[in-house]
């Protein structure tokens, strides 16, 4: 067909172009080829038809192809076409007539750019492949270089170690050669040094026995005995025995070389600093120096009432009680036996005794507490409110106060940062007047205060100082609602410590908005909260800064909630978990990951044995417990003090009462952990070989063995012997205790504060003679149940014990009513009563 058309006429050829037959050829040679109709013959006329009929305007390539199997690309090309109606001898043509035309200017330019272009690149190019070529040469050079530089310093330090090497060898040589002629000097040394520590030490044993033989027979013929060495001896001269203070305490903090009088004024001052508001009236009245030394403001910014208070009632006790008389079984109490008409006209914290306190000192003072001032009215409310500096206030206790004289307060004390209003009749008056002018408050106490609402807390945390706030105690508040604590956790988001204290009504609504909302909490207590489930400590768990959590009576949570706080609080370091009776080993094995934990109390969780504390002291925080609580675990035994011997350390108090299953070997195991301080074993089985062991830590200071049966005179004396600084010691109801006993432990333990008593039966006048004569830091004695004692043990401590302050004589037959109203002007507290012993003693 393409060798017929090359010989057609042009006009022919021009009439194919006009007509577009080339297209209408391609588009019915792409439709057959696409479509395949069954009758191709019939599909070509109908395409045919349909170009008469509408023309070859709108004529393209896949005219006559079904929308959906449109293709892509064209099926024939131009190409084949042009070849096919013999269309490219023309273009051939017309190419041919074009290199026949003569070059023009222009294209003689842009053939030389063209030529200047390709000459230019190819330079670069040569240009650049020289520059990379010397490039890498320049960084091989550096590379050798720097090989060489640090082949060279290898070299150069492994000649300097060579010979460092030998001049140690050297040194070693000499060294060992000193030492060995040093080592016989030393040891001769060493032997004159024990020799004579052998020998003072004997020079003292022998003085200490003839002490005690002198003074033992002093004490039998009765005779107080006063250590004159270390307690001086009255010269009757009329002085100032504060004159005397050494120079020590007279310069402390402070640098004085040659000014007495200021020495004497700072020593005095330092001193006063622990003196009450009434004493330092007294010191006042004392002389003109000591007038002038107690005027200065260092000493003015503290106000404690209440310790003022309790004092006048404790004297005024002592008064009053001589002129009641007591019944058979009646106890003297001088803080609870008061006739109410006569207590009020003497008690001298009232409004001007306040309010002279007060004008003294407003410009100063910055920490006041009228706890338990039950008689203070609107003048000392006043006298409050101008101490602008004022930034710990204490109304707990207060009848006085209403929300006309906390408002009175907040207005002029505007830079509050502590207050305490629990135990009185606010309400949601106060807590608005609190949000309003109290911008700075930091520290809040409501606990026990039963008049404010949920709308109390609502203004509470809608006030200006709501996101300062960073403690709230509501203990015992039981009328807040979920909807109290609901607006509490919306204003007040940066509180770090929530007290909810005996608060029986607490349930699982309350805390869910406060463990979602307040993230920053660091402590929580929940001590007397039974409705609480675990699905709220896994809430609160939530929250990763959590440091300290206290609960306590709480039946219904379970491994779960402690699994939860081992989980996600890896700061915790304070736990108290009491009387949590379904808590079991696996509790403790969930909390072996909590690094920081410090202070461990289980007291109470029965279903606690020895694998539990063994997982808990293996974990990161054994090496760190410095407190353990395992009172009333009564399946604990043996193999848990071994766990704790090995791993805790740093361990300063351990308790473990009535563990019955701690024998003798544990107790002893317990003596050689060096770290412990305190430690309760009541109710063990704890014999003379156990207390005996426990004496080897010399460190300890506190010891109770309460209901420890099995001791006997023997085991406390060897106690007594290597434990000479013990502070505090419970005896009580160790049955086999005698006066020999007693007697060892007063002329070693000489600086005994607290000793209990209580139950021995077999105690006599005797050991209160022992402990009157030498032990005269006692200031807590507790001899009920004492049968054996008698008014003339009461007269030995009016003699001796000149600091006690509390003396407990319940169910002593022995002692008169008289002598315990006597003692009762020594002795701050008396606890008397002449009743039969009840069963439970055992005796």
């Amino acid at each position: 067909m393409a060798a017929s058309m090359k010989g057609l006429d042009p006009s022919l050829k021009k009439y194919l172009r006009s007509n577009k037959l080339p297209d209408v050829y391609e588009a019915l040679i792409t439709g057959l080829a696409v479509m395949c109709p069954d009758d191709p013959h019939q599909f070509i006329i109908d395409n045919l038809k349909y170009l008469i009929e509408y023309g070859t305007d709108e004529l393209e390539w896949d005219l006559f192809v079904a929308e959906f199997m449109k293709p892509v690309n064209r099926i024939v090309s131009e190409s084949n076409l042009e070849f096919i109606f013999n269309l490219d001898d023309e273009s051939m043509l017309q190419s041919h007539q074009l290199y026949m035309i003569e070059p023009t200017p222009e294209m003689y330019e842009k053939a030389y750019q063209h030529y200047n272009t390709k000459s230019k690149k190819l330079c670069f190019c040569a240009w650049m492949q020289y520059y990379l070529i010397k490039k890498k040469k320049r960084l091989d050079l550096e590379k050798k270089m720097t090989r060489a530089a640090t082949f060279h310093s290898h070299r150069m330090m492994k000649m300097h170690l060579e010979e460092w090497m030998e001049w140690v060898k050297y040194r070693k040589g000499r060294q060992a050669m000193a030492f060995q002629k040093i080592q016989h000097v030393l040891n001769v040394s060493i032997g004159r040094v024990i020799f004579e520590a052998w020998h003072t030490h004997t020079l003292d044993a022998r003085r200490q026995r003839e002490y005690f033989e002198i003074n033992l027979r002093r004490l039998e013929r009765g005779e107080n005995m006063e250590d004159e060495d270390s307690f001086g001896q009255g010269t009757g001269e009329a002085r100032d025995s504060l004159s005397t203070l050494p120079r020590k305490i007279a310069i402390q903090h402070h640098t004085y070389v040659e000014f007495p009088a200021e020495q004497y004024s700072l020593a005095l001052t330092m001193i006063f600093k622990y003196v009450d508001v009434a004493d330092l009236a007294r010191c006042a009245c004392v002389c003109r120096s000591w007038k002038v030394i107690t005027q200065a403001n260092t000493l003015w910014n503290r106000l404690d009432f209440y310790q003022v208070r309790n004092r006048l009632l404790d004297g005024y006790a002592q008064k009053l009680n001589k002129n009641f008389e007591l019944s058979d079984g009646a106890g003297i109490k001088p803080r609870v036996i008061f006739n109410p008409p006569e207590m009020e006209h003497i008690h001298r914290v009232t409004d001007k005794v306040v309010t002279k306190l007060l004008y003294k000192c407003r410009p100063y003072l910055i920490h006041l507490n009228m706890r338990s001032c039950q008689f203070v009215s609107e003048p000392s409310f006043t006298s409050i409110s101008e101490c602008s500096n004022l930034q710990d206030l204490n109304f707990s206790e207060c009848v006085g106060l209403n929300d006309e004289m906390l408002k009175l307060v907040a207005k002029g004390c505007k830079i509050l940062l502590y207050l305490n209003v629990s135990h009185t009749n606010i309400t949601d008056a106060s807590l608005r007047t609190i949000a309003k002018y109290c911008s700075n408050l930091q520290y809040l106490s409501l606990a026990h205060c039963k008049k404010f609402t949920d709308r109390g807390l609502l203004y509470l945390s809608s006030g200006k100082n709501s996101k300062k706030l960073d403690y709230l105690d509501v203990s015992g508040c039981l009328q807040i609602t979920p909807d109290g604590f609901k607006n509490l956790s919306q204003g007040c988001t940066n509180l770090q410590t929530l007290l909810l204290n005996d608060f029986p009504t607490l349930s699982d609504d309350c805390l869910t908005p406060v463990a979602n909302r307040l993230t920053r909490i660091h402590t929580m207590s929940f001590l007397g909260s039974p409705l609480i489930s675990d699905e709220t400590f896994k809430r609160i768990a939530g929250n990763k800064s959590l440091k300290k959590i206290k609960i306590e009576g709480n039946h219904r949570i379970s491994d779960v909630s402690l699994r939860a706080i081992g989980m996600h609080c890896a700061n915790l370091e304070h736990l108290y978990i009491a009387d949590c009776q379904r808590l079991t080993d696996l509790a403790l094995k969930s909390l072996s990951t909590c690094r920081f934990l410090t202070v461990a109390n289980f007291a109470d969780c029965v279903r606690i044995t020895d694998k539990g504390v063994r997982q808990l002291v293996d974990g990161p925080c054994g090496p760190k417990l410095r407190e353990l609580n395992l009172t009333n675990c009564i399946r604990v035994g043996d193999m848990a003090m071994v766990n704790i011997h090995k791993r805790c350390h740093n361990l300063t108090y351990l308790s473990v009462c009535f563990c019955e299953h701690i024998s003798e070997a544990g107790i002893e195991l317990l003596g050689q952990t060096h770290s412990l301080t305190s430690i309760d074993i009541s109710g063990c089985n704890c014999g003379d070989g156990g207390l005996s062991s426990l004496g080897n830590n010399s460190r300890l200071r506190d010891v109770t063995l309460s209901e420890c049966a099995n001791i006997t005179d023997l085991g406390l004396q060897k106690f007594a012997q290597q434990c000479k600084n013990i502070e505090r010691l419970d005896l009580s109801h160790c049955m086999q205790i005698t006066d020999g006993a007693i007697k060892n432990l007063a002329f070693c333990c000489r600086m005994l504060n607290v000793l209990n008593l209580a139950g021995c039966k077999l105690v006599t006048d005797l050991s209160i003679q022992y402990l009157s004569g030498v032990c005269h830091y006692l200031f807590q004695l507790d001899v009920s149940g004492c049968l054996l004692i008698t008014d003339k043990a009461l007269k030995y401590l009016r003699k001796g014990c000149k600091k006690l302050k509390m003396l407990t004589l319940m169910y002593c037959k022995g002692v008169s009513k008289n002598s315990a109203q006597k003692m009762m002007r020594h002795v701050e507290c008396v606890q008397y009563s002449n009743d039969e012993v009840p069963s439970y003693f055992g005796y």
